[in-house]
């Protein structure tokens, strides 16, 4: 089972996820901004410069 949480800076997204993975147990815990820097790599440069700009 994957948990996606996101939202706004300063939420508490943090903070539900380390109380969720405690709840959980065998949880994995990954900070998306690092699967970010990966999926940048893979992916080409938007021609705007705004990885926003990209097709789905």
């Amino acid at each position: 089972m994957i948990i996606w949480v996101n939202g706004p800076f300063g939420a508490g997204k943090t903070t539900l996820v380390e109380e969720l993975s405690k709840r959980l147990g065998t949880a994995v815990t990954v900070d998306p901004e690092l699967l970010g820097f990966v999926l940048k790599r893979m992916v080409p440069p938007a021609p705007t410069g705004d990885f926003q700009d990209l097709p789905i």
